[in-house]
C-alpha cells in the first residue's frame, strides 16, 4: 500500500479522538446515573431513563420541602414528557431521573403515611416502532405499580397508533391507569372508553377529577386535519372541556385537574377560560420545570419538566383556606433516592424482550450516506500505527465491554447486573457502524454473530466491536480504494475531519447533554488526540 497522505492521517486522528471522547471511562461520581440512550449504567438500580440535568452536590441532600408539610388529604406526584428515558445512560455519572428514583420518591411519601397517587402528562416515548412500544409497555407496568391513575395522550403516544393504545389500556383493575383525552375519540366510537374523557379518583375525602386535552398546535404534529377522518378524531379543547366539566360536576367531582398537552401560552389561555380547574399541568414549558406554581386567577399552573429528571409533588389541603395546594418540584438524584428492586426487575425484563425481538440484527439496517462500507480499525492500523495505539489505550476500544456488568469496568455497577448489548439505544454508541442519533445499524456495521445470516456478517461482531476510527471518519472502504490507487489527496479528503468539525458535530452525537452532561471537548480531546500520519 502507498504511504498515506497527511490528510489521511489527520482524518484518522480526528476519528480516534472522537471515539475516545465518546466512550471515555465514567468519571467517578457518587451522584448516580446517566441517560436513556443506553441503559443507565450509572443510574441507581432501576434508574429509568432521563438523561440530562446535573445535581448540585452541595444541595443534593438538603431537606425537601414536603418533608415539613402538615398531613395533606392526598398527595399527587405529577410527571410528564419522559421522552423514552426509562433510565439515564450508564456511561457517565451525575445525571438525574429514572424510574427507580421515581419509585424512591413514592416510597418516601408513602413512608410519611400519606395517600399518594400519580398523574402523567403524557409524552412518555420519543419515537415509534417496536422498541418504543416495548418501552411504553414497561413504563405502563412501572406506573401501575406506583399507583398512577391517569396518563394524558400527547403526540408521542398517538404516533404509536390508536389500535395499539386500545390494546394497552387496561381499565378492569382495582385501581386502573386511565388513558385520558377529553377531545380525542378513537375509531369514531367514544363508547370504547379509550381514551377516557376523564377519570375520577376518591382519596382523602376528595373526589378528584382528571382530564386531558390536546391543543390544536400539538394536534398538527400527528393529525393532518382537525376533527377529520382516520382512526383518531380531534375536536376543539374548549368544546370538550366545557362538556367534561359539566360531567365532572354531575359526578360530584370537587377537585378538577387538567393535564394540558399544549404550548405554555395555550395552557395559560385555557386556565384563564376555565377557572374551575384547580390545577393545570402543562407540557411544552421550561425543560427543567418550574419550582413554583404560576397562579392564573384561582388556577395553579404547574410545569414538571421533561425527561423524568424531576417530579412535581402536590399536597392538597381542602380544609385550609389560605393554601389549599402546596407544590414542590423534586429533582430525582441518585444520592437521595435508593434502588427499587421491582423497577430493576422490569428493566431486566425489558432488556430480555429487546433480545427476543432481535432488534440489533439486519432487519432494519440502512445504507450509509457516504455509500462506503466499514472495514474495521485493524485495517486502519495497517498504516496509522501510532493512531491505532492511541485508540487501543482508550476507553472507546472497550465501549462494547462497558455494556456488560460482568466486565468490571468503571461504572459497571450502574448497569444493575443487566446486560445491555442488545439494546439499540445503547449499542449505537458502543460499537462501530451505527447511527448514534437514530439508533439504526448501517448495512455493513456491527452485528452480533448469532444474528448473522452469512459468514461475512458473523465476522462483523469481532471486526467492529467498540467505538472505532470509522465512527468519526466514516466508513473506510472508499478511502482504502483510493489509497491503493495512489490517489492520496482524494483519500485524505474522503475521511478528513477538522478539529472544529469534531468539536461542533462529532463527539456530541453520543456525548450530548443527555448522555454526557459533564462532557467538555477541550478537556477530553487531549486524551485522544492522535497527530501525525503513521
Amino acid at each position: 500500500m502507498n504511504r498515506p497522505s497527511f490528510y489521511t492521517l489527520l482524518a484518522f486522528t480526528g476519528l480516534i479522538l472522537l471515539a475516545f471522547v465518546q466512550f471515555r471511562a465514567p468519571v467517578p461520581d457518587d451522584r448516580g446515573d446517566g441517560d436513556g440512550t443506553a441503559a443507565d449504567p450509572g443510574a441507581e438500580p432501576g434508574t429509568a431513563g432521563v438523561p440530562g440535568g446535573q445535581s448540585d452536590v452541595d444541595q443534593s441532600l438538603r431537606p425537601l420541602a414536603f418533608q415539613s408539610w402538615p398531613q395533606p388529604a392526598v398527595v399527587l406526584v405529577a410527571t410528564g414528557e419522559q421522552q423514552g428515558q426509562l433510565e439515564p445512560c450508564g456511561c457517565t455519572g451525575g445525571q438525574l431521573g429514572g424510574m427507580t428514583r421515581r419509585a424512591g420518591l413514592f416510597r418516601q411519601l408513602q413512608d410519611l403515611g400519606w395517600s399518594v397517587r400519580g398523574l402523567d402528562l403524557g409524552g412518555t416515548v420519543r419515537r415509534w416502532g417496536t422498541q418504543s412500544k416495548l418501552k411504553f409497555e414497561t413504563m405502563l407496568q412501572a406506573m401501575r405499580g406506583l399507583q398512577y391513575v391517569a396518563l394524558g395522550l400527547g403526540p408521542e403516544e398517538l404516533r404509536l397508533d390508536a389500535g395499539y393504545l386500545l390494546s394497552q389500556h387496561l381499565t378492569d383493575t382495582a385501581e386502573p391507569l386511565n388513558f385520558v383525552g377529553a377531545n380525542l375519540v378513537f375509531f369514531g366510537a367514544p363508547e370504547l372508553g379509550t381514551p377516557s374523557a376523564f377519570r375520577v379518583v376518591d382519596a382523602g375525602g376528595l373526589r378528584i377529577g382528571i382530564t386531558s386535552v390536546l391543543s390544536d398546535t400539538l394536534r398538527r404534529e400527528v393529525l393532518a386535519d382537525a376533527g377529520g377522518g382516520g382512526d383518531i378524531e380531534w375536536r376543539s379543547p374548549d368544546e370538550a372541556l366545557a362538556q367534561v366539566l359539566q360531567q365532572m360536576q354531575e359526578a360530584g367531582v370537587t377537585f378538577p385537574i387538567l393535564l394540558s398537552q399544549a404550548t405554555l401560552d395555550e395552557s395559560r389561555a385555557i386556565a384563564e377560560r376555565f377557572p374551575a380547574f384547580r390545577i393545570v399541568i402543562t407540557a411544552e414549558g421550561f425543560g427543567e420545570g418550574e419550582s413554583k406554581a404560576e397562579l392564573i386567577g384561582p388556577v395553579h399552573l404547574l410545569q414538571v419538566g421533561e425527561k423524568g429528571r424531576a417530579a412535581g409533588v402536590i399536597g392538597i389541603y381542602p380544609e385550609t383556606e389560605e393554601q389549599q395546594v402546596r407544590f414542590e418540584l423534586v429533582e430525582l438524584s441518585g444520592e437521595r433516592f435508593g434502588d427499587d428492586e421491582g423497577i430493576i426487575a422490569l428493566l431486566r425484563d425489558y432488556q430480555q424482550r429487546l433480545r427476543d425481538e432481535r432488534l440489533t440484527g439486519a432487519g432494519s439496517s440502512t445504507g450509509h450516506p457516504a455509500g462506503a462500507e466499514y472495514v474495521g480499525a485493524a485495517r486502519c492500523g495497517e498504516c496509522h500505527t501510532q493512531a491505532m495505539q492511541v485508540w487501543q489505550q482508550s476507553a472507546h476500544a472497550h465501549a462494547l465491554e462497558s455494556l456488560n456488568p460482568e466486565s468490571g469496568r468503571d461504572g459497571s455497577e450502574r448497569l444493575h447486573g443487566i446486560l445491555r448489548d442488545r439494546d439499540p439505544e445503547c449499542l449505537a454508541c458502543h460499537v462501530t457502524g451505527w447511527d448514534p442519533v437514530n439508533y439504526v445499524r448501517y448495512r455493513s456495521g456491527f452485528m452480533h454473530a448469532d444474528l448473522a445470516e452469512t459468514a461475512d456478517e458473523a465476522g462483523l461482531e469481532s471486526l467492529l466491536a467498540g467505538s472505532q476510527c470509522e465512527n468519526c471518519h466514516g466508513p473506510g472502504s472508499r478511502h482504502v480504494e483510493l489509497i491503493e490507487q495512489g490517489n492520496l489527496q482524494a483519500a485524505g479528503v474522503e475521511v478528513r475531519v477538522t478539529l472544529e468539525q469534531a468539536r461542533q458535530t462529532g463527539c456530541v452525537r453520543c456525548h450530548d447533554g443527555d448522555n454526557s452532561p459533564e462532557f467538555d471537548f477541550d478537556t477530553w480531546w487531549e486524551h485522544v488526540a492522535h497527530p501525525g500520519m503513521d
